[in-house]
């Protein structure tokens, strides 16, 4: 029986999670504070947007992958994808906005603990659609000759 490609078993979503989580993290401590020391400001702006960038493709990869485990496990596929995204890039564009409209330059002491909100809401989400075992797929039998 050939499998749904808008469903995604466990071993198949630990093969795509793995790798996005370990990207997405790699390039969140990517130390780019000695990039506008060395090659200056300009080129230190395009280096973050193009990481901010790779982390956004990275976190949509992901949503698209929990969405179709979701829809795999038997919920609401897009009740995953929603959280995943409202978690890794809502909650800190609220965060920013907030600090950017106030001007309150001390509540940037408080982004390394929403981003680990955030990070750890997140992962949690994964982990717990890893391990939650599929259903099977319905079969509709058409009754064409009845």
């Amino acid at each position: 029986m050939k499998k749904s490609p808008k469903r995604l078993d466990r071993p198949s979503f630990w093969k795509w999670a793995i790798p996005l989580v370990l990207g997405s993290w790699f390039l969140s401590i990517l130390p780019l504070g000695g990039v506008a020391r060395s090659v200056g400001l300009n080129s230190a702006v395009s280096v973050g947007l193009t990481v901010a960038l790779a982390r956004l493709v990275l976190i949509v990869l992901l949503a698209l992958a929990l969405a179709r485990r979701f829809r795999d496990i038997g919920w609401l596929a897009w009740i995953g994808s929603t959280i995943l995204l409202v978690t890794m890039l809502g909650l800190p564009v609220v965060f920013l906005v907030y600090a950017g409209v106030t001007s309150d330059v001390d509540i940037l002491e408080w982004a390394p603990t929403v981003a680990w909100i955030s990070d750890s809401l997140s992962l949690l989400l994964v982990i717990v659609a890893g391990f939650v075992p599929g259903k099977p797929a319905s079969i509709e039998v058409a009754h064409v000759f009845d």
